[in-house]
């Protein structure tokens, strides 16, 4: 149970090292289309036309007066959809046509009118900034000085249909008001018509149309009082505000009325005045900065004098109502006192229900008519129901917003990296040659006898590492290993195609059996196209060709090479392609194969590929044993898997496999071979000794075949 939980986790394990060697091995595609991505979209941006972005921020309020006169009875409720109706708005037709017309947008750009609205609104945008009333208009534009023009003219036009369509919502009420009131005049005159005709009538001893009762006469007593006080309290209050100079309403306008707008206008300008003494302080009068700041200080002053005329209007007109409801109220009081005393016997009973309509139809009229004077009022105060807080400047050349040159850049890059990881794995998956040990013990049912890294050259031709050094060390001894014990070292090296190594295989494991003290000789088999004797640098007039075709005995066709204790036979110069298969199927060869395999202590056979030509099968055939060369990620593994079977089928006996030209920092299992190899090799300080003539077998080297 255990084995079967943990068996996942491995699997895992190996995926993610398997995905991973993917990325190394193709890490030059990564790269390179990593950078070429990123430079592309560097140079793409670089080329891109510019694009600059200007903003204006305007407050935004319900609609209502500068002087709250009748606010007590009129206070707007919150509405949680003002602001965001308001961003609809800015976004319209009725505000943005204007602009448009303005600007002669529709004539720069060429385009109807409506597809420049698209347009306009595509480069606009705009911004509510949470929890304020303040909403940001902003264009991009390829001109900067556009962008600014337009974000500041919308905004005028905005404000201006908003004060618009409150005056127009403003007139349409007093037309219907004024409708209202003409009616109840008539109404009203009808009932006076109607009491004057039964003063008449019934003799009612006294003049005017006052209801004549004690409650009335209390009433209009307790009103009159009323209204005598409030209009001693607002002549004291619009005299002493007459008294005082611009300042002194500044600093006592707090007391007077609790106005938001007041307020908050008087603390901007006193911390505008606080910033332009500390900017006097810092620059001179004519700096930029002044002066943008005394401007800035200049319209506060003039929004805060505007207020506070309004106010002061507000107070004036309050007085004149107070008073005229005075003068109004003791008139009636006068007459109803006058004529109170007439109306007491059941012979006026009609003439007092006559004055009780009339007194309601006043009542409807003097409502109406108060109405209709506010309305006038509220039409004729100033009102703000939008300020721009800050105009839109026209941004520096360098200010650019697009194209975003940094983030267009590392997009770029994360996509070429993304790219190249996705084409390094289709490659991948496209590539079928051999790339892990792995793939060998599971396609050929192998043993993988040697890995060779990249970069190795022939051992006795001067310098090597160490590395590739114990790589062939390894191959011998693995090889010793895997041959059936006591049975000669007569092996013929293999591969399926050409150029994997085969003759530079042979060439240093002659080497290194030379080293531990054996005779070896290599045999050229190839009678195509022979190479042993260019790594070997002996003549190929003689060889292998010259015996099998009777023309040499084996003494003369072999010859010492500059490798201690190695000879060699070459492919010769007598042979030719056509007749190469019946010369090394004759019966010489298989006395030569007998004849040296007891005269030398390793016989090793270079072939030609085995898919090119039968000549690779017959001769493992022949040898008997046989090492399977394969180069790392060249060709495709079933061509590697239909030579096994070739030999195989001529009876050939594979020891193993030998994998050439491997990099080694590309799969942890090859890197394993050679990674224990650094921990011995010698300390920096001591130079590196040429690998040249063959040496004694060391006392510590354990002789494997058995002969040596």
């Amino acid at each position: 149970m255990e084995q079967t939980v943990a068996k996942p986790s491995q699997e895992s394990r190996l995926q993610f090292l398997d995905y991973w060697r993917v990325i190394k091995t193709r890490k030059v595609i990564v790269l390179l289309l990593f950078l070429l991505a990123g430079l592309t979209a560097f140079t793409v941006s670089l080329s891109l036309p510019k694009k600059y972005s200007a903003s204006a921020r305007i407050k935004v309020e319900a609609e209502k007066p500068t002087v709250d006169i009748f606010s007590a009875s009129q206070a707007p409720g919150y509405d949680p959809y003002f602001l965001r109706t308001q961003y609809q708005i800015i976004q319209s037709q009725k505000i943005l046509y204007p602009v448009i017309e303005y600007f002669k947008l529709q004539q720069t750009w060429g385009l109807p009118i409506d597809i420049a609205m698209r347009r306009l609104k595509g480069q606009l945008f705009v911004r509510q900034y949470p929890d304020t009333s303040l909403i940001e208009i902003g264009m991009i534009d390829h001109d900067g000085r556009l962008a600014a023009d337009v974000a500041n003219k919308i905004a005028e036009v905005f404000e201006s249909d908003r004060l618009d369509v409150k005056r127009q919502q403003t007139q349409k009420g007093i037309d219907k008001l004024r409708e209202d009131l003409t009616q109840q005049e008539e109404r009203v005159h009808a009932v006076q018509d109607k009491i004057e005709r039964l003063r008449k009538e019934l003799g009612v001893p006294v003049m005017g149309t006052v209801k004549m009762t004690d409650i009335t006469m209390q009433h209009l007593e307790s009103q009159l009082s009323d209204a005598r006080n409030l209009a001693i309290t607002t002549e004291a209050r619009l005299n002493e505000v007459r008294k005082l100079t611009p300042l002194q309403l500044r600093n006592a306008i707090n007391t007077l009325t609790s106005d938001a707008t007041v307020q908050s206008l008087l603390q901007r300008l006193t911390d505008a005045e606080t910033s332009l003494e500390i900017l006097k302080q810092d620059f001179g009068p004519e700096h930029p900065t002044v002066l943008a700041m005394i401007a800035q200080h200049d319209k506060l002053s003039d929004q805060l004098n505007e207020r506070l005329e309004g106010i002061k209007k507000g107070f004036e007109v309050e007085y004149a109502v107070s008073r005229a409801r005075v003068d109004d109220l003791q008139k009636q009081y006068d007459e109803a006192k006058n004529a109170s005393y007439a109306l007491e016997s059941d012979k006026y009973l009609p003439f007092r229900n006559a004055q009780r309509e009339e007194d309601l139809e006043m009542k409807l009229e003097d409502a109406v008519s108060s109405r209709l004077q506010q309305a006038k009022i509220e039409m004729d105060l100033p009102r703000n129901p939008v300020e721009v807080i800050d105009y839109a400047q026209v941004p520096l050349p360098q200010s650019y917003v697009s194209p975003a040159i940094v983030s267009n850049t590392v997009m770029g890059c994360v996509a070429g990296l993304i790219l190249g990881v996705a084409l390094a794995f289709f490659i991948e998956f496209l590539d079928t040659s051999i790339k892990k040990i792995e793939d060998i013990e599971k396609y050929f049912e192998l043993p993988v006898l040697g890995v060779v890294g990249q970069q190795a050259g022939l051992l006795h031709r001067g310098s090597v590492s160490m590395a590739h050094l114990e790589a062939y060390r390894m191959l011998r001894t693995n090889i010793e290993f895997a041959k059936p014990k006591g049975a000669a070292t007569s092996l013929c090296v293999l591969s399926a195609g050409a150029g994997e190594g085969k003759s530079f295989t042979i060439v240093n494991l002659a080497f290194v059996y030379a080293q531990h003290g054996a005779r070896v000789l290599v045999v050229d088999s190839d009678l195509r196209r022979p190479n042993i004797h260019e790594d070997l640098r002996i003549s190929n007039t003689i060889g292998l060709a010259d015996y099998l075709s009777g023309q040499k005995t084996v003494t003369e066709i072999i010859q010492p090479t500059e490798i201690p204790n190695v000879s060699a036979i070459a492919g010769g110069s007598g042979g030719t392609a056509k007749d190469a298969l019946p010369l090394l199927t004759s019966r010489r060869m298989a006395d030569l194969i007998e004849q040296v395999g007891r005269q030398f202590d390793v016989v090793l056979y270079d072939t030609p590929p085995i898919l090119g030509v039968s000549d690779a099968a017959i001769m493992a055939r022949e040898v008997g044993f046989s090492v399977f060369v394969i180069q790392h990620r060249r060709y495709p593994r079933n061509m590697a898997r239909r030579a096994v079977q070739v030999v195989q089928n001529a009876g050939g006996k594979l020891l193993g496999v030998v994998v050439n030209n491997v990099q080694l920092g590309h799969d942890e299992t090859y890197y394993y071979y050679h990674d224990q190899v650094e921990h011995y090799q010698p300390a920096p300080s001591r130079p590196t000794q040429p690998v040249a003539a063959a040496k004694p077998l060391d006392s510590d080297e354990i002789d494997l075949s058995g002969k040596y």
